[in-house]
């Protein structure tokens, strides 16, 4: 899934061609063939899932040095490729604050992971990206304020997803995906998920009027009728 936003990213916010996007995908797929040769936990940089992920694989690769020797005679691939979707994963740009809707695509489901229950991975990238694309701003209610959170310095909110996770298998594409992810005060993400009926279904329809099109850009194409049914 980071993959196709990455490539999708880099091309808008740069405004590569497609043949530098395919040169900054083979850099990283480069990449994970290292991660897999020294058996490193995370075999795929596509599929991390926090910068904090990120920043263990940097501090991998500025140690290794068969990384640094292929860095060195590639005149800097690689370690420009990492540093691209480290900055797309980062949001260092302020790209996600202004140009969100230019992500809305289609995406393919992602994995399940099993334990003693099955639940749908969820990027918490793509969540931090969603609250920078509604600037920190609750967007069921815009004047509810909160605490500033110590981690970015700006209000603290939190994503919640629209459609829950839990009715992937209803759909043929991803629903972890940005249309779907929307910035909330922990007080209305409460609500969205113990708040009364009355309430929850103003809030959800609400919420829905204004995502609408874009969940229909994103693959995920459903009547207000049939989102009420799932969420309610």
């Amino acid at each position: 899934m980071l993959l196709e936003y990455f490539k999708r990213y880099i091309k808008v916010s740069r405004g590569v061609t497609d043949k530098s996007v395919k040169h900054y995908v083979t850099g990283i797929n480069t990449i994970n063939s290292l991660l897999k040769k020294y058996d490193y936990p995370i075999k795929n940089v596509f599929e991390v899932n926090s910068i904090e992920e990120l920043d263990d694989i940097l501090l991998f690769l500025t140690s290794n040095e068969e990384f640094e020797r292929k860095d060195s005679v590639g005149h800097n691939m690689y370690s420009v490729a990492f540093k691209h979707f480290y900055s797309f994963a980062k949001e260092e740009t302020n790209f996600f604050g202004n140009n969100i809707e230019t992500m809305d695509m289609v995406v393919e489901i992602p994995k399940q992971s099993t334990s003693t229950t099955t639940k749908w991975n969820r990027n918490q990238i793509l969540i931090t990206q969603a609250i920078e694309g509604a600037h920190y701003l609750c967007e069921h209610n815009r004047n509810h304020e909160t605490f500033i959170s110590k981690a970015t310095g700006k209000a603290y909110m939190e994503g919640h997803h629209l459609i829950p996770l839990k009715y992937q298998k209803s759909f043929s594409h991803s629903i972890d995906v940005y249309a779907n992810i929307v910035c909330l005060c922990p007080i209305c993400h409460r609500l969205l998920h113990y708040g009364t009926d009355k309430e929850k279904s103003y809030a959800a329809e609400e919420l829905f009027d204004t995502r609408q099109e874009r969940l229909e850009n994103s693959g995920i194409d459903l009547s207000k009728k049939e989102f009420l049914e799932l969420v309610i």
